[in-house]
């Protein structure tokens, strides 16, 4: 290699400087490349199948299959689909409704914490937490669950009740029913299984 090497003290700190005297280009002659190769060679694959693993990594957390959840009544139909906001704070249907015969109960689609049970301004609301960490939402159901408490997957979560006449709810006795994960509101028949993958017509 065409170069010559000088310590300098900067400050207190020894460093090697590299200087070249010839166009700033460095040779090497055929043994230090048969030397050296292997070595360069094996540092970039390492570093190659770190960046991997970690692409691998955040593709598989963020795009896991969803838990599968049972559904919250017995011939259960949605009334009102899920339409997700184009912005965070925008219009749209963050969540389904569906509706409920008179005194119907209400059952949880999967165990879970309750992480609140109470009125909300003009409604009573209960919160579940999964295990995966998705929190379940059902807005107008009366429970005597409250919060702190485990509810078993299939067990009554509550009834349906109106605390104020003045609501005005998209149907009559209507459930309305949100999940959301770390990144927002998510389709709730995503989880219930009867999501159906998009087809694309001619």
């Amino acid at each position: 290699m065409i170069g010559t090497r000088e310590f300098t003290q900067y400050r207190g700190i020894e460093s090697v400087i590299s200087i070249p005297t010839k166009a700033h280009v460095f040779q090497c002659n055929e043994s230090e490349l048969n030397e050296w190769g292997p070595f360069w060679q094996a540092r970039v694959m390492f570093r190659l199948f770190a960046i991997l693993s970690a692409l691998v990594g955040l593709v598989s957390y963020e795009f896991r299959p969803p838990e599968i959840w049972a559904k919250p009544i017995p011939f259960f139909q949605v009334e009102h689909q899920f339409l997700a906001p184009v912005s965070l704070y925008g219009p749209g249907h963050r969540g389904l409704d569906f509706v409920l015969e008179a005194e119907q109960r209400v059952l949880a689609p999967t165990s879970g914490l309750v992480t609140f049970s109470g009125p909300v301004v003009d409604r009573n609301i209960i919160t579940i937490i999964s295990s995966g960490g998705y929190l379940l939402s059902f807005e107008q159901i009366c429970s005597s669950l409250r919060p702190g408490d485990f509810v078993e997957r299939g067990l009554t979560l509550g009834k349906f009740c109106s605390i104020n006449k003045a609501f005005e709810s998209h149907c009559e006795s209507c459930i309305h029913f949100s999940v959301r994960g770390n990144r927002g509101y998510l389709n709730p028949e995503l989880f219930l299984g009867s999501l159906l993958p998009s087809v694309l017509k001619a």
